[in-house]
């Protein structure tokens, strides 16, 4: 069969937040979920009925990208308690560079900013990681 030639990688990807392309090494934490709550009716205490709730608890998507000398890019500006209004979005890319899968967040907001440790005797890229929070994600294609 060649149904394994329609299988989508996961190193390609792009990334725009609030609609400008910023480059990262990993993302996680896309997903989404959904709250339910179970509604008894009164004087009975068989079964009950399912009801979707509202999505209350934000998800928590995790960026991690190198840090530039000189860097003038938006990722300067991603500090904790900033909005992002435009949201996120994430493209899995093809072989060819078209968008296989696209992925949008609502608006999200940073929580966290972090550097990774420094240490002489390692001599590795230094990292710096954002995490963000956001309550909706749309699968797009």
């Amino acid at each position: 069969m060649e149904a394994h030639k329609k299988l989508v990688l996961n190193y390609r990807f792009k990334v725009l937040i609030d609609n400008n392309t910023v480059s990262f090494a990993r993302i996680s934490g896309l997903g989404m979920d959904r709250e339910m709550e179970m509604l008894s009716e009164g004087g009975h205490s068989q079964g009950g009925y399912l009801t979707a709730g509202i999505q209350k608890n934000p998800r928590t998507l995790r960026l991690e990208s190198g840090v530039y000398s000189g860097d003038t890019s938006v990722l300067l500006k991603l500090r904790p308690g900033i909005w992002l209004r435009q949201g996120i979005v994430v493209m899995v890319l093809g072989k060819n560079g078209q968008t296989d899968v696209k992925y949008a967040t609502g608006q999200a907001f940073v929580t966290k900013w972090e550097m990774a440790d420094f240490d002489a005797e390692q001599g590795k890229m230094l990292i710096q990681t954002f995490e963000i929070a956001y309550t909706q994600l749309k699968l797009m294609q």
